[in-house]
């Protein structure tokens, strides 16, 4: 082995090594573009739900629900989506004066309303997206001053924790 061998070798080893380091790099800024994209999908949706929160009626209450985990969490209540549009359906039928929120996790972002019923896909991809959006909005609200005018509702222990710590701290 000859000095140019040895120089050939450390070459290559550094040119692995920027490989190595383009791949993570690429990676990386693939994660920030899909979390870039999500925050400005969840800034939409927080500018719907904040003009719903600043025109509930007098002593309503916006009620804010973590979708899937009320279908799919331990000690659900319903069966599915449907048996919950319903069950929110019924809670607005006795409460004239609130806002029902039920929030989702899903691939695409998106929202529809039904009168005083609102249905939000988060978009993105990854665990707890409604949790981490549901408490963004929280912290909005609690900014604004709105926060005591929510109501979540989760089975989520953890969720239902930090939710309740955001709202607490305004008060």
């Amino acid at each position: 082995m000859n000095a140019q061998d040895v120089i050939l070798g450390s070459r290559v080893a550094h040119v692995r090594e920027l490989k190595s380091e383009i791949a993570r790099l690429k990676a990386e800024n693939a994660r920030l573009r899909d979390e870039n994209a999500g925050l400005l999908g969840h800034f939409d949706l927080a500018l719907l739900a904040a003009e719903d929160l600043r025109r509930l009626a007098p002593g309503g209450k916006m009620v804010i629900v973590d979708g899937w985990n009320m279908i799919l969490g331990a000690n659900r209540d319903v069966r599915d989506r449907g048996e919950l549009l319903a069950k929110a359906r019924r809670h607005l039928d006795g409460h004239p004066a609130d806002f029902v929120w039920i929030v989702f996790d899903g691939p695409r972002e998106n929202s529809r309303s039904d009168g005083r019923l609102r249905i939000s896909y988060t978009g993105g991809s990854g665990p707890h997206r409604a949790d981490r959006f549901i408490c963004d909005f929280l912290r909005m609200a609690r900014f604004s001053g709105d926060v005591s005018r929510i109501e979540v509702r989760t089975r989520d222990k953890e969720f239902a924790r930090d939710a309740k710590r955001i709202i607490g701290s305004a008060t």
